[in-house]
């Protein structure tokens, strides 16, 4: 059966197919989006642009009856707006699936519910280029080997913290220090998110081994700031950043994660807690601060929201993620074009509502308004 829903009011959700039941992640988001959907008169359902028969134009989709709370699949046509919740395991998953999508789009063209950023090395440069938004970066450059390591050891207090430029969810990132005697210390998460700590008696080794460890992935490096709470906890702040129905960019919600002592990252899916960010703050550094560091995070979204509009066209939600450090100073530390959705529960139930309600909304705005310029303006800031 091909396009028996209405073309102009059909939303697909693109995901990546697993053995098991139901066979992709984020199940309990995705049958929020289906019941909000056919709420809102929308057809919504999840496919896998893998399962395209191209003589037939159709993709096996996933849908969910209310009643007898069942996911059945079906043969559908390519829906005109599309929003990725794709998580592909390996690179060379990755490596197929943009394949499969890449092949959608010739078939048919479609639209993005949200855009895509590209790494972070180069989101960076554009947002340093911003006076009023270098102040908030760390200062940052791309590793380019043991030596570049040593010498950003010097410069950065015998201290720094790595990232792979393409990486998510805290994976594969590495905080190393030079520590009392000479020894060199390497914190850092596994790719499946586990956590290590070694010691190493000589620091060419420490770096040799560290250069091994990255292979040939592009990794950025920072100052290792000081991003954690009373007890040593890394913490970190996430805002969730979303466009309304009216077209117009909201903040959904802010959440203080923290992770365990002595490991590196906030990050839930290593093991992370969030709480309302506000509420950490006042409890650490007193009401009247708390609430200026949240006017000042929410001034940060706006340019940074703004800025990378200007740069990688329109997106619909964006993750932005922020340290505060000992002393209270703000630090940007970077943006997801696909943030979860886990720690807007721990913020309130309306913000964990309006992070499911959003997508629904934002899609109708978009397949049902006339043609129009992108909105830029922030409703709730």
């Amino acid at each position: 059966m091909r396009d028996f829903y209405p073309v102009s009011e059909a939303l697909g959700i693109l995901v990546c197919e697993r053995p098991g039941e139901p066979p992709f992640g984020e199940s309990p988001f995705l049958r929020e989006l289906l019941h909000r959907g056919k709420k809102a008169g929308l057809f919504v359902f999840a496919f896998d642009p893998r399962t395209w028969i191209p003589h037939e134009k159709t993709v096996r989709g996933w849908t969910r009856d209310d009643k007898d709370r069942e996911w059945t699949s079906g043969r559908y046509g390519i829906p005109p707006l599309v929003y990725d919740r794709s998580w592909p395991e390996t690179g060379e998953g990755r490596a197929r699936f943009r394949q499969a999508v890449r092949k959608l789009e010739d078939a048919r063209p479609f639209r993005y519910l949200n855009g895509k950023l590209p790494d972070k090395g180069r989101v960076y440069a554009v947002l340093n280029k911003d006076p009023e938004l270098s102040r908030l970066l760390p200062p940052t450059e791309i590793y380019g080997g043991p030596a570049s390591l040593a010498d950003w050891l010097k410069r950065c207090g015998g201290s720094a913290f790595l990232k792979p430029a393409c990486g998510s969810q805290g994976r594969r990132v590495a905080a190393c220090s030079r520590q009392a005697g000479g020894t060199v210390r390497v914190r850092g998460r596994l790719q499946d998110n586990r956590p290590f700590d070694l010691a190493f008696a000589d620091e060419k080794e420490a770096l040799r081994r560290l250069h091994r460890w990255i292979g040939g992935r592009t990794y950025l490096m920072q100052p290792l700031l000081d991003l954690t709470g009373t007890g040593g906890e890394p913490c970190d702040i996430r805002v969730l950043v979303q466009k309304n129905g009216r077209g117009r960019w909201a903040v959904t919600g802010a959440a203080a994660r923290s992770g365990n002592p002595g490991t590196v990252t906030a990050n839930l899916h290593g093991g992370g807690t969030a709480t309302p960010a506000e509420d950490l703050l006042a409890a650490r550094h007193g009401p009247a601060a708390a609430s200026a560091m949240m006017k000042e995070i929410r001034d940060g979204c706006r340019l940074i929201v703004r800025r990378l509009e200007q740069h990688y066209g329109h997106f619909f939600e964006l993750g932005l993620d922020f340290g505060i450090d000992r002393t209270g100073g703000l630090w940007f530390l970077e943006a997801n074009s696909k943030p979860g959705r886990h720690a807007m529960a721990s913020v309130s139930r309306a913000a964990a509502e309006d992070a499911a309600a959003r997508p629904i909304a934002y899609a109708r705005y978009i397949l049902l308004r006339p043609p129009g310029r992108v909105i830029h303006e922030f409703d709730h800031l």
